[in-house]
């Protein structure tokens, strides 16, 4: 068809639409001699996917992807990829990651996703695309909202929350079950919760909405997919087509909800929409970059629940799968919460940090199943890296490929192989810094992790005290990643076998 259309153009015409197809290559291209240049190493690139064709393609997930790439460069402390034309670097070595994400984090302290409040500003004002000054001044301003008073305020949410997930679990008991959307019920209806000021009771109905709207903003179609992509990597895009990071109008909507009824009502929860509303209203006389105004407390209350929510559901649903193939690793975290909690009274805030090898198996979990893909920082000024002389040119995006330090052998002996015994009292010192990286590093690193660590490790108690779980035929050995997603989203769930213990 378009042979038989070629045929028919005058050849002036013919010869113009071929230049001009070879002149918008050679602009797209035109970087792809940058690192060939400064005699760095690099995946040579295919075009527009550059170092990305097999996750252009659908057979790989991009957080793995990337570290297959890192362990083809095994002698080096960085390497060179493209996307979509652009140069990135991609860092190798610990000493180097420090210092951009710790030393040196003034020079690295914006990330590099596209931040445009006029094309989504929920997006925009998200505390994790924010960019400086406004990242620091809303971070300051949020960060007592995860202090270890706070989260013990929190506690007793927590705690019914797990109470609706047990008592769901117990008619669920001796047939195959996804627990993957366990997992999920149990971190939306607590985030809801804990950030919305709501319950839900996602275990009381099969379709509830706002369990819905959650999934569906983590099903990922052509069309939100490429709406991602761009936010990852082709920023100029969103300003241009006005393209939104994800759907949230359901959750502003529920969370201003909440927001008119506590200031109507004066009521109370010891929950983030009160510390939200404590902040904010003891802010009002600061200056405006300083100020938690109602945009900013929807964007943060949103981007804490999808952080919250995939993050540590995905941790809790892996923990029990590894423990599901691993059972003597089941067994041991199950005689440890027994030695300590006796009744349900003991489970106290203290009583599950206390517990070691809780810690030791979630540590591993996320070490095996970090739910970023990477860490990215843009450089704002020329960058020298002491270490091999290398000038890093103003304004290249670098990479900072989770999976491949989580699974370098030289970092972590056996990588493919559920150890928590690497994060032993008497081993963790031997975890070197900035190989482990689930919750990022310096400065930037996620503000939340300690409400997920918590909320991921109450769960597991609550559960292994009267569960097992046991594999069925459906059980994947190993797990297949959703190659459109960039998180760590197992294909077809997580099915396996719960029996009362």
């Amino acid at each position: 068809m378009f042979l038989s259309i070629y045929k028919q153009l005058p050849w002036p015409t013919l010869l113009l639409l071929v230049l001009s197809l070879y002149v918008i290559y050679k602009y797209l291209t035109r970087n792809h001699d940058y690192w060939a240049k400064r005699n760095v190493p690099y995946v040579p690139p295919v075009f527009l996917a550059g170092g990305l064709w097999e996750v252009f393609k659908g057979k790989a997930q991009i957080g793995k992807h990337l570290g297959n790439l890192y362990l083809k460069f095994p002698n080096e402390p960085y390497f060179g990829i493209y996307i979509m034309g652009k140069p990135y670097l991609v860092l190798r070595s610990p000493e180097i990651i420090k210092s951009v994400t710790i030393r040196d984090f003034g020079n690295f302290e914006d990330r590099t996703f596209a931040c445009d409040k006029k094309a989504d500003a929920m997006a925009g004002n998200s505390l994790f695309i924010i960019r400086n000054p406004d990242w620091r001044n809303i971070r300051n301003k949020v960060s007592p909202i995860f202090t270890t008073g706070k989260l013990k305020l929190m506690f007793p949410i927590m705690k019914k929350h797990c109470n609706d997930m047990v008592d769901y679990v117990e008619s669920q008991t001796d047939v195959e079950v996804d627990i993957k959307e366990v997992s999920a019920k149990y971190m939306t209806d607590l985030v809801a919760s804990c950030f919305f000021g709501i319950d839900i009771f996602s275990f009381g109905k099969e379709d509830s909405e706002f369990r819905q709207h959650s999934k569906n903003m983590f099903d990922l179609g052509i069309s939100k997919s490429f709406n991602m992509f761009c936010y990852f990597f082709v920023p100029k895009l969103v300003s241009i087509f006005k393209l939104h990071l994800l759907d949230t109008d359901f959750l502003q909507n529920v969370f201003m909800s909440t927001l008119e009824y506590r200031e109507k009502h004066k009521n109370t929860r010891n929950d983030f929409v009160d510390l939200l509303i404590s902040i904010r209203d003891n802010l009002k006389e600061t200056p405006q970059d300083s100020v938690i105004d109602t945009n900013r407390m929807v964007s943060l209350a949103i981007t804490f629940f999808i952080a919250g929510f995939e993050t540590t559901s995905n941790a809790v649903a892996f923990a029990l799968y590894e423990l599901c193939i691993d059972q003597e690793s089941q067994e041991k975290l199950r005689n440890e919460i027994n030695k300590h909690i006796k009744t349900e009274e003991d489970i106290t805030f203290e009583s599950v940090q206390s517990l070691r090898y809780l810690e030791m198996v979630l540590c591993e979990t996320l070490r095996r199943y970090p739910f970023g893909p990477f860490l990215n920082r843009n450089c704002k000024q020329d960058y020298l890296i002491k270490e091999t002389g290398f000038k890093i040119d103003k304004g290249t995006p670098v990479l900072i490929p989770i999976d491949g330090l989580h699974n370098d052998p030289q970092y972590f002996p056996e990588p493919e192989k559920f150890d928590p015994e690497r994060f032993a009292d008497g081993s963790k010192h031997m975890v070197q810094a900035c190989t482990y990286l689930p919750f990022g590093s310096g400065p930037r690193n996620c503000i939340g992790d300690r409400f997920g660590s918590i909320c991921a490790k109450v769960g597991l108690v609550y559960f292994l005290r009267k569960y097992k779980v046991e594999k069925c035929p459906s059980t994947p050995v190993p797990v297949i990643l959703e190659t459109k997603s960039p998180f760590m989203t197992p294909i077809n769930g997580l099915p396996m076998i719960i029996k009362k213990v």
